[in-house]
């Protein structure tokens, strides 16, 4: 196993064994703090965003803290939170549409499962286009790479301040 497969791997246990030693989920201290949209991923899969609308969110931070999640101005309180390892046979079959499946491969996720992060709110108009949330579902894809959707779209987000050499650590 490649150094960077096995430290995704560890990373994912470590966050799950820290969920789950406190009985009630919340959110993974890996997650805390701000990330930032660096750009869109590209899926082949169902969306109701196009190319268009999804620009404006690169290069806008995302703030994640145990009570609330902000992007673009909106704070939204968090009710609770759910993870589980999610492998990438499961990922694509979850996200299949008539004209494709996002997949592991195209989100430049190289480990066979990764720890996703839902997080539950009540509606919201962050957008404008939408009272989906974006951001309220992630993968945590790498120790300072997140990827999170909007109406289908796959963005990556790194850990805002981070050099692009540090970040792919």
């Amino acid at each position: 196993m490649r150094n960077g497969k096995l430290a995704g791997l560890m990373v994912g246990v470590a966050v799950l064994m820290e969920a789950l030693a406190g009985g009630a989920q919340t959110l993974p201290s890996q997650l805390a703090g701000s990330w930032k949209i660096t750009r869109v991923m590209p899926t082949h899969n169902t969306a109701c965003w196009d190319a268009t609308q999804a620009q404006p969110l690169l290069g806008s931070t995302l703030y994640y803290s145990s009570t609330a999640m902000r992007w673009r101005g909106g704070e939204v309180p968090l009710q609770g939170i759910t993870m589980r390892m999610v492998t990438g046979a499961q990922f694509k079959k979850e996200n299949s549409g008539d004209d494709g499946a996002a997949d592991f491969m195209q989100l430049g996720i190289r480990s066979g499962s990764v720890l996703e992060v839902n997080m539950q709110h009540e509606d919201a108009d962050i957008t404008g286009a939408t009272t989906e949330v974006p951001g309220d579902s992630v993968l945590i894809a790498g120790q300072n790479r997140i990827v999170v959707s909007a109406c289908g779209v796959f963005f990556e987000a790194r850990r805002a301040g981070m050099t692009t050499a540090s970040a792919t650590r």
